[in-house]
């Protein structure tokens, strides 16, 4: 119930069909949405099947849209959008019905400061958003918007506002030099890979990250990275998220 409630987020400007039709299943198919440049040179959001295959352009606005953050199922898509990246340009929190194609705006504070980043509570009830003044919870729709401050060191802001791998989570993803690392709760450190950046969780077992332009996927067992096979990907793609969609269910 609380997802399809979340699903009904107002139509706000968009479309009434997903912007993915005929490319993924939105619910049930696994993708990633990634930041990168379209052929007109302004920074949009794209989707890809976890599979590879061909890119799909998410957004086409004048505005910058960075920060993806999926739910589990892939069905909403939140993002932080802005007209350019002088630092006194407002940051615009939306969230995308990726199954409707419609978008909300979730307003701040005057006072919050600019969002940063963003990132769903477990529940994904919540939207986290942090600032460069600190973390507010904003209620996912169609609840009303009503922003509150989080406290220093809130456990569930923390985690949702965290890249945290594998399931039960075990290990966070961290940029350490040139390289990618995983660092458990005990502070124990193994490094994923020598070069890479903007590291993604891939699902309950792996985890992604770009190197260049090329997207590579590993287990986080034994065994080494693979290539991600896309067509018409994005110049420079970064700042990639993953929807590990649900399987429909099954008639005896």
């Amino acid at each position: 119930m609380k997802h399809a409630a979340l699903l009904a987020l107002v139509l706000v400007g968009g479309c009434k069909f997903s912007p993915l039709m005929n490319r993924i299943t939105v619910g049930e198919e696994p993708f990633a949405v990634v930041v990168g440049e379209g052929p007109d040179g302004r920074t949009d959001l794209f989707a890809v099947s976890a599979g590879g295959g061909l890119v799909t352009q998410l957004t086409f606005t004048v505005p910058i849209e960075i920060g993806p953050r999926l739910t589990r199922d892939g069905g909403v898509l939140a993002f932080i959008r802005m007209r350019d990246t002088l630092a006194t340009t407002p940051h615009e929190v939306v969230v995308m019905n990726l199954v409707s194609g419609g978008e909300r705006s979730l307003p701040l504070p005057a006072d919050a400061g600019q969002a940063a980043q963003v990132g769903w509570s477990d529940d994904e009830t919540t939207l986290y958003v942090r600032t460069d003044r600190g973390v507010w919870a904003v209620p996912a729709p169609p609840a009303a918007p009503d922003a509150r401050a989080v406290a220093v060191g809130d456990a569930a802001a923390d985690t949702a506002l965290t890249l945290w791998l594998g399931t039960p989570r075990f290990a966070r993803a961290v940029r350490c030099d040139s390289a990618i690392c995983a660092i458990t709760a005990r502070g124990d450190t193994a490094r994923l890979t020598p070069t890479g950046h903007d590291p993604l969780r891939w699902g309950t077992d792996s985890v992604a990250w770009f190197d260049g332009d090329v997207l590579m996927i590993r287990s986080l067992g034994p065994g080494s990275p693979r290539r991600m096979t896309w067509s018409q990907p994005p110049k420079h793609p970064r700042d990639g998220a993953y929807a590990k969609g649900v399987k429909p269910a099954t008639t005896p």
